[in-house]
């Protein structure tokens, strides 16, 4: 073969394994993210503002699936909720579950400026999903 042709198999295998590595890295979860970011060097102080985002980000999703829960019950009548509308199982379900996450921000933090290791971070993970199991409805 001549030698563009092999330049253009070689850069068409080049472009493919970007694309295919930029996938898998936004396919993976954040604290995969957060693990590779801080096995590459990155420093705390640009790690730091990505995970108050993903803290927000997790908030809203916590609120989101409590709010269709209780639209779910109030419409379909599947509970108590729907004839008393107490909501009081609801609040200390949903501040159960923020505080779980504000937990794991601040471990996510440590994470970052290099203050527990990745082995410690991952005993940290599994606790964190292994509550957030436990406090979903």
């Amino acid at each position: 073969m001549k030698k563009n042709n092999w330049l253009g198999i070689i850069g068409g295998l080049l472009v493919f394994l970007f694309i295919l590595s930029y996938t898998i890295y936004l396919n993976s979860n954040f604290d995969q993210q957060l693990i590779n970011d801080v096995d590459n060097g990155v420093p705390a102080n640009k790690l730091l503002p990505k995970i108050d985002k993903e803290t927000d980000k997790d908030e809203l999703k916590i609120k989101e699936r409590i709010n269709s829960h209780i639209m779910s019950t109030k419409m379909w009548g599947n509970g108590s909720l729907a004839v008393k509308d107490d909501y009081s199982q609801y609040e200390l379900i949903y501040y159960n579950q923020v505080k779980a996450v504000l937990e794991h921000e601040k471990v996510r933090e440590q994470f970052a400026k290099r203050e527990i290791s990745k082995e410690q971070f991952l005993i940290e993970i599994k606790e964190y999903n292994d509550d957030l199991e436990r406090l979903a409805m």
